[in-house]
C-alpha cells in the first residue's frame, strides 16, 4: 500500500464539517431515553472482564483444590505415591481441601504477577494463546515454590502428590473457566466496548470490516472520526459512518460513553493526534495505533527504544539448513503422534465416503511447493466425480472468491458427506501423509494450484522459501474470508518472521478456529 492510498482523505471545506456535525448532533439529540440510558454505563467493560476473569479463576482454583485432595486419595495404597500423599491422616479430605482453598489468594497472587490479569481489560480480543502459556508458567513456578515451603516445613509428610494433582486440575480448569465465562458472562451488553476509529479512509474501514468479522471481540463500533471526506475504494461497514471531527471527540466520548479509540491514520496534523492520545488518557479511554507500513510489521514486532523514541523491530529470519532441520524434525515427531488417532479415524471417514459416491477415497492434485516445485496433495474427496471438469464453467458464472482462486459458498459439486468433511476441515486430515512425506509441513504458507501460485511475483515469491503447511496465519485468521492479496502478506510475513515457537503457537489456535468453521465452505 503506497502512500497515496494510506491517508485515503480527501480536503473539504469547514461548512461540509459543520454540516456532518449539525447531522450527527441532531441524531444524538433524536435518541430516546431508553437509548440514552443505555449507553450510561458506571463501569467500563475493561473492569468488567478483569472481575469476570478474577471471579471465574477463583471457582476454578476452589474446584482444583477440592478435587485435587479426592484425586490424590485413589493413590494411598500405590508403594512410592502415597508416601508423597501428605500428613492428611485424620480427615484427610477435609485438612487438605481446606488447605489448598486458603491457598487460593497466594495463587491468584501468582497469577497477577505473571500478567493474567492485564490481558482481559486491555487488549482487543480480551484473550491471546500467550495467556493460556503465561498461566501455566505461573502455575508451575507457584508449585514449585509452594513445594518448597511445604517439604521445608513439614519434611517428609509434604503432601506432594495433592500438590501435583492441584497443579494439573488447575492448569486444566483455569482456561477451561475462563472460557465459559467469555462465552456467557462477557456476552452481557455492559461487557461490549464501544470503540471510535479515527481516520476514515481504506485503512479505516478495512480495520472496521476486520473488528465487524469477529463477534468474538464484543466491540461496538461507533463511528469515524476524520477532518477529511471518506474516499468510497475501502471496504465499507453497514451502519459506520463520519460522526465528526477531531475537534468533536472530547464531545463524542462522553456523549457516547467511549472506551477505545484506534487511530487508523488521517490527514490531521501530528500535533492534533498528540492531542487525541492525550485527551483519551485523561478520560481513561484506551488508544491503540496502526503503525505505518503495518503490512510488513507483524504482532510478534519488538520494540527498541532510543532515548524515548520506540522503534519496531521489523525482523527477517534466516531460512537455514539448521532452522528447516528442526522444523523438520518437529514435523516428523508432532506428525507421527498424531498419526496414531488419526489413521483409525481416516479409516471410518474412508467409509463413509465409499458409502455416499461412487469415486475415490482420496483426492489428488498438484500444488506448488517450497522452491516452486510441484508436488501432489491429498484430500479426502468431498466432491463428484468430474467436478475438475464443471470448475471451468461454474468460475465463468460465479465466485465468492476475492482474486484468483475459485470458491463457492453453494457448490453444487459437492457430495452429502463431503459438506460437513469441508465445513470441519476433515477433508484436509489427508495431507498429514504429505508431512510425513516432507512435501508439506503441519504449519507453513498455504498451498497453491499451479496457476494459483503464477499470480504470485516480486516479494511474494518469497512464501516460496518455505514448505507450504496444512495450517498457517491464513488458516487461524480466517481461511476463505481473507482475500488473496491479504492472504499473501500473511504468508510472507510467515516466512520471514518463522520460529518453532511460532509454529507451536498456529497450531494450537488451528483447533479454535476449525471448531468456530468461519470461513470454511
Amino acid at each position: 500500500m503506497g502512500p497515496s492510498s494510506v491517508a485515503d482523505i480527501v480536503n473539504v471545506n469547514n461548512d461540509a464539517l459543520e454540516q456532518r456535525r449539525a447531522r450527527y448532533a441532531s441524531s444524538t439529540a433524536a435518541d430516546t431515553p431508553a437509548d440514552l440510558d443505555r449507553v450510561v454505563r458506571t463501569r467500563r467493560p475493561s473492569s468488567l472482564r478483569v472481575v469476570a476473569t478474577l471471579c471465574a479463576d477463583t471457582l476454578a482454583l476452589v474446584a482444583s483444590s477440592l478435587l485435587a485432595v479426592w484425586v490424590a486419595s485413589f493413590f494411598d495404597d500405590v508403594p512410592v505415591v502415597s508416601r508423597l500423599s501428605g500428613p492428611f491422616e485424620s480427615d484427610p479430605f477435609r485438612a487438605g481441601a481446606v488447605l489448598l482453598i486458603l491457598l487460593t489468594p497466594y495463587w491468584l497472587a501468582a497469577l497477577w504477577g505473571f500478567g493474567l490479569y492485564r490481558e482481559p481489560g486491555r487488549s482487543i480480543g480480551g484473550f491471546n494463546l500467550g495467556e493460556s502459556l503465561n498461566g501455566l508458567t505461573a502455575l508451575t513456578s507457584a508449585s514449585w515454590l509452594m513445594l518448597i515451603v511445604l517439604v521445608l516445613a513439614l519434611g517428609p509428610r509434604a503432601p506432594v502428590a495433592t500438590l501435583i494433582a492441584f497443579w494439573v486440575l488447575a492448569a486444566v480448569l483455569i482456561p477451561a473457566a475462563r472460557w465459559i465465562s467469555r462465552i456467557t458472562v462477557w456476552s452481557r451488553r455492559s461487557f461490549k466496548e464501544r470503540v471510535l476509529i479515527i481516520g476514515a479512509g481504506e485503512v479505516g474501514h478495512t480495520l472496521a470490516a476486520k473488528i465487524t468479522a469477529h463477534p468474538e471481540y464484543r466491540i461496538e463500533l461507533i463511528g469515524f472520526l476524520d477532518d477529511g471526506e471518506p474516499r468510497r475504494n475501502g471496504r465499507s461497514v453497514p451502519k459506520m459512518s463520519v460522526i465528526g471531527a477531531l475537534d468533536d471527540l472530547d464531545a463524542i466520548v462522553a456523549g457516547q460513553q467511549v472506551d477505545r479509540v484506534i487511530v487508523a491514520f488521517s490527514r490531521a496534523r501530528h500535533n492534533d493526534f498528540l492531542r487525541v492520545v492525550r485527551a483519551c488518557a485523561d478520560s481513561g479511554v484506551k488508544v491503540n495505533i496502526v503503525p505505518r507500513l503495518f503490512e510488513v510489521v507483524s504482532s510478534r514486532a519488538l520494540v527498541d527504544d532510543v532515548e524515548g523514541i520506540p522503534l519496531l523491530d521489523v525482523g527477517h529470519v534466516e531460512l537455514s539448513r539448521f532452522n528447516m532441520a528442526v522444523k523438520r524434525a518437529f514435523d516428523l515427531i508432532v506428525g507421527g503422534v498424531l498419526c496414531i488417532p488419526i489413521l483409525p479415524f481416516m479409516g471410518v471417514v474412508a467409509i463413509a465416503i465409499k458409502l455416499d459416491s461412487r469415486g475415490p477415497v482420496f483426492y489428488r492434485q498438484e500444488r506448488m511447493g517450497r522452491g516452486g516445485k510441484p508436488f501432489s496433495i491429498f484430500k479426502f474427496r468431498s466432491m463428484h466425480v468430474g467436478a475438475d471438469e464443471a470448475r471451468l464453467e461454474l468460475a465463468e458464472k460465479q465466485n465468492d472468491y476475492d482474486g484468483p482462486m475459485f470458491k463457492l459458498k453453494e457448490d453444487p459439486r459437492i457430495t452429502r458427506v463431503g459438506g460437513p468433511l469441508r465445513r470441519w476441515s476433515i477433508d484436509e486430515i489427508p495431507q498429514i501423509l504429505n508431512v510425513m512425506k516432507g512435501d508439506m509441513s503441519l504449519v507453513g504458507p498455504r498451498p497453491l494450484w499451479i496457476e494459483e501460485a503464477k499470480q504470485c511475483r516480486g516479494w511474494t515469491q518469497k512464501r516460496l522459501d518455505i514448505t507450504p503447511g496444512m495450517t498457517g496465519l491464513w488458516q487461524v485468521l480466517g481461511r476463505t474470508n481473507i482475500p488473496f492479496d491479504e492472504m499473501v502478506k500473511l504468508d510472507y510475513m510467515y516466512v520471514t518472521g518463522w520460529s518453532l515457537s511460532w509454529d507451536i503457537k498456529l497450531l494450537m489456535e488451528t483447533i479454535p478456529a476449525v471448531l468456530n468453521k468461519r470461513g470454511a465452505y
